[in-house]
């Protein structure tokens, strides 16, 4: 991988054998992704453009009752969401409200030091590379792409993890703490 490639977010750098035209459309496809404090995943692609409503009928469709399937005794859950527009959009929000879904307040808008599926998207990534072949189509590795991150072995440390990671960027006073 090229540091130019580096440089683009996680699953939108292009794979140098994929014809120019599959290049584009890496970029054209998102992955979702949520681990819960007992390491299951939930993982799915959405292709852009992914506007609020997409989301809340995703909230709906697949994150709601993938919740209920995981924790069934709980009502109510709270997510940390990143600082995505759109996932914290009106009609998102009483989307989430409708089904029990709340946010953790007061969280910072863009902190993948401390937001746990960052390691998840590290991981599946060098994953998906490691296991890519020469004739792998854009196809292919799309399809890919959600097994990877639902493999994640490491899942239900992600959560406990978090006072550690808490007190690393407080001891360097809110500096990336990856490097």
């Amino acid at each position: 991988m090229t540091d130019a490639e580096r440089k683009q977010p996680a699953f939108q750098r292009p794979k140098r054998w994929f014809p120019k035209k599959d290049w584009k459309r890496t970029k054209k496809v998102c992955v979702f992704g949520f681990t819960s404090s007992n390491g299951r995943k939930l993982c799915f692609i959405v292709k852009k453009p992914w506007t609020s409503a997409d989301w809340a009928k995703e909230i709906k469709a697949r994150v709601a009752p993938w919740l209920k399937r995981t924790f069934p005794r709980k009502a109510s859950f709270t997510v940390l969401l990143d600082g995505e527009k759109l996932l914290h959009a009106p009609v998102a929000k009483a989307a989430m409200t409708e089904v029990g879904l709340s946010c953790v307040p007061k969280w910072p808008g863009y902190s993948p030091d401390l937001n746990p599926q960052e390691n998840v998207w590290a991981w599946a990534e060098e994953t998906l590379r490691d296991n890519e072949k020469d004739r792998d189509s854009f196809e292919v590795f799309q399809e890919r792409v959600p097994k990877a991150c639902r493999d994640y072995p490491l899942g239900g440390k992600l959560v406990g993890s978090m006072a550690k990671r808490m007190k690393l960027l407080l001891d360097k006073k809110g500096a990336n703490i990856g490097k």
